[in-house]
């Protein structure tokens, strides 16, 4: 694999040893298998070629240094599933097909994914793209979908405050901000704008609001 990637660069094996700080008869030894580098000498080819020290090990197909990270938290966010079961969830969630065969590949470290199916997979797992880059545990998994539930309701207040004028952004009830986020509830808060900025009280609307529940109680009989 050193062999390679040398010649791929068009590099001789003393260009490669003079930038490790090695000799030119440890990198031969390599290339032929005589000998096997050291943990921070791998990792220092492993740097100098720009890939993996998986691939150079050949443990993965990929040359790209995130894919075997990537791969194992494709596998966590899977779980107990096949990849068949987790390609048909992606796509009823979201409506986007990643065939069950590169989703398995990806997790093996033999492909890496592209940035738009990194964010594919970021939004079904309620994760923030970041997350796939690092290494995670069942634990920090949960902990993850936490911050992302809290970014994507900022998010939403933030959106809620520009579309309406109101500043949601001091309310502290968890259940009144869930409600708030909806995308269903932005009517009624245009109309609570629309009401505020006409002048109307709210005992000026109490008629109405009688009106309107007792047209509920018929219909509900």
């Amino acid at each position: 694999m050193i062999k390679r990637l040398r010649e791929e660069k068009g590099l001789s094996q003393k260009d490669v040893a003079e930038h490790l700080g090695i000799t030119r008869q440890a990198i031969a030894s390599y290339e032929l298998a005589k000998r096997e580098p050291d943990y921070e000498t791998l990792h220092k080819l492993a740097d100098f070629f720009g890939v993996s020290a998986d691939y150079l090990l050949g443990r993965s197909g990929s040359k790209d240094k995130n894919a075997v990270t990537v791969g194992k938290n494709i596998d966590l966010i899977k779980g107990d599933r096949t990849y068949e079961e987790l390609s048909q969830d992606i796509s009823r969630k979201l409506g986007t097909l990643i065939f069950p065969e590169m989703l398995e590949l990806y997790a093996k470290g033999e492909r890496m994914p592209f940035i738009g199916t990194i964010k594919i997979l970021a939004k079904y797992a309620q994760v923030r793209d970041t997350f796939f880059y690092e290494h995670n545990t069942p634990e920090s998994y949960e902990k993850e979908k936490q911050l992302y539930a809290l970014e994507m309701s900022q998010e939403k207040l933030a959106e809620v405050t520009k579309e309406t004028g109101f500043a949601l952004e001091h309310v502290k009830d968890k259940e009144l901000i869930m409600w708030l986020t909806k995308e269903s509830s932005l009517p009624y808060i245009m109309l609570a704008k629309q009401i505020e900025e006409s002048g109307l009280t709210p005992e000026a609307l109490k008629p109405l609001i009688d009106s309107i529940n007792n047209s509920k109680r018929i219909n509900s009989k």
